[in-house]
């Protein structure tokens, strides 16, 4: 069986930074680089020229001309098939789960270890999202000690849906969604898309976010998020 490869973007005003992380996709078997460049502007502009879409873009947040967090919010819109992940030296709890929330379906400090760089591009490509601890805490800390929201009482989940939702907490792919509960992966995926509308969620990352606020799923329990 051949394994894919994956098409990988950078997005950073830094070209030695670039460059490194080049060598280290390029450095992955399964993983090729692809567009670089050094704002948001400049990436969309290449992505326009390009005959292919990346699988995946690494994306700065602070750049000049086009920031992280604006060509985050264009590619959602114009080609949502792009996973995003934040790679960033800064931690603004507020701003990472606000990347979150529009988008973003990780967030990479620069200072990563190679091994989960490498982990965090495939779980994001093949399962959706990828949550760290770092990510984690700020969920739980959102939790216990931000402001107070009221539930999305409106949304009613089946019994199915909140079923499925939370093996898609548990970081399962549709694949071992439908080998677990005995439907087929076309049925995961449709029942996917309707959580994704139903919550009005950009990706799964925001449905892992939502099914937390919702009582759908327990982080105060360690689960294995890697």
């Amino acid at each position: 069986m051949e394994v894919p490869i994956y098409n990988i973007a950078i997005v950073d005003d830094e070209d030695l930074f670039r460059q490194g992380l080049a060598l280290m996709i390029n450095n992955n078997d399964r993983l090729v680089a692809g567009i670089s460049s050094c704002n948001g502007k400049e990436f969309l502009d290449a992505l326009e020229e390009s005959d292919t879409l990346p699988h995946l873009l690494l994306c700065d947040l602070e750049m000049p001309v086009m920031n992280g967090v604006d060509l985050t919010k264009k590619l959602v819109a114009q080609f949502p098939q792009i996973k995003i992940v934040i790679l960033s030296s800064h931690y603004e709890p507020s701003l990472i789960l606000k990347m979150m929330e529009i988008g973003a379906s990780a967030f990479m400090p620069k200072n990563e270890k190679p091994a989960e760089f490498y982990n965090t591009i495939l779980n994001v490509i093949e399962k959706g999202f990828h949550y760290n601890d770092f990510v984690i805490q700020l969920i739980r800390e959102k939790l216990h000690f931000g402001p107070k929201k009221n539930k999305t009482s409106s949304i009613a989940l089946t019994e199915r849906e909140q079923e499925i939702l939370k093996l898609i907490c548990e970081q399962k792919t549709n694949k071992e969604i439908a080998e677990k509960i005995y439907i087929s992966s076309r049925t995961v995926e449709g029942h996917r898309k309707n959580l994704l509308e139903k919550t009005h969620s950009k990706n799964t990352a925001g449905l892992i976010i939502f099914a937390i606020e919702n009582g759908y799923f327990d982080v105060s329990i360690k689960k294995k998020w890697i």
